[in-house]
């Protein structure tokens, strides 16, 4: 098991659905009514752990959740996995295999002497740029002659996709609707409409823990949009509620402030870098010996090439994996 880096998607989903108010009214949004009504949600508790793969933690997230059954009495596991990718992946499904055995693998140290697996209903949650277009279903992964073989799991999961939708269709309790809009102004266009409903749902921000809140939202918001947009939302929110507009306007300047030092000092850097790389590839074309070149720069051949990746890396450390502007 891993645990999932510090991105601006994942700590915003992260902090929203820890909350035990939102994620139930989230999940009860989404859920097939058949199999909501069968839950008792009074029983709903966050189990802190994550079976995503280390090399896909800067694309997906994932909670889990565990909540009995209403008249058995059993337990049963949510699996909520969040896909911040911009495309859909084929391939999630065989993920969502391998991650329900961990979950087994796991439930026997919850229940050690357990006599049963508990059943797990997995989520998917997909905010991408483009629809999500295969299959919820496990099977349809293999050749179809073998689809129905009795050997072959079948599963399906719960898909919320979320890039076709428009902003007032979001689903779920006062912050996890703001978490949504913010999203969808991430990845999606038009940014006006999503930003303007979530402008007003933040006004509405509850001033007990409203706080945390807007530090979370000002900070998502400061990671994945421009600066004149970030502006223009604080302005909104100013608007509906002139104290947590102003609250969210002194956040924002100081983050604003400090992503724009930052960016000066490694526009310096970088610059820096650029020259040394710069000589050192004129007196290579010169035909001049490296022992004479790290004599005059102070730069040997591993540090050369050293050098060119912290370049790449300085000019790329404004890009998040999925593309989206990002601060730090």
């Amino acid at each position: 098991m891993t645990t999932s880096k510090h991105h601006p998607h994942d700590k915003l989903f992260r902090t929203v659905f820890s909350d035990k108010e939102e994620a139930e009214g989230f999940l009860r949004a989404y859920l097939p009514e058949a199999i909501s009504s069968q839950l008792d949600w009074q029983t709903l508790t966050l189990v802190e752990t994550s079976f995503v793969d280390e090399a896909l933690q800067e694309s997906e997230s994932d909670l889990l959740y565990r909540v009995l059954h209403r008249a058995s009495k059993t337990p049963i596991v949510l699996y909520l996995l969040f896909e911040h990718q911009s495309v859909p992946d084929k391939w999630m499904r065989f993920r969502l295999f391998k991650y329900k055995g961990r979950i087994w693998d796991e439930s026997f140290k919850w229940h050690p002497k357990q006599e049963w697996l508990p059943p797990i209903l997995p989520l998917t949650f997909y905010q991408g740029e483009t629809g999500w277009t295969y299959s919820t279903q496990f099977s349809d992964l293999l050749p179809e002659i073998a689809r129905q073989w009795p050997f072959v799991p079948q599963f399906s999961h719960v898909l919320i996709d979320q890039s076709g939708i428009g902003p007032a269709e979001v689903k779920g309790n006062l912050k996890a609707q703001i978490m949504q809009l913010l999203m969808l102004a991430a990845y999606h266009q038009p940014i006006r409409e999503a930003l303007a409903i979530a402008a007003q749902l933040v006004a509405q921000l509850p001033a007990t823990g409203g706080a945390n809140y807007l530090y979370l939202f000002v900070h998502y918001m400061v990671a994945t949009q421009e600066r004149t947009t970030v502006e223009a939302f604080v302005d909104a929110v100013q608007q509906h509620s002139a104290q947590i507009g102003g609250e969210m306007l002194t956040l924002a300047e100081e983050w604003l402030l400090e992503g724009e030092a930052r960016g000066e000092a490694r526009g310096e850097a970088k610059g820096e870098i650029k020259t040394k790389i710069e000589t050192v590839e004129n007196m290579l074309k010169m035909g001049v010996d490296w022992a004479f070149i790290e004599q005059v720069t102070g730069v040997d051949q591993p540090k050369f090439q050293a050098l060119k990746r912290q370049l790449v890396q300085l000019t790329q450390a404004r890009k998040s994996p999925t593309g989206e502007r990002v601060t730090g």
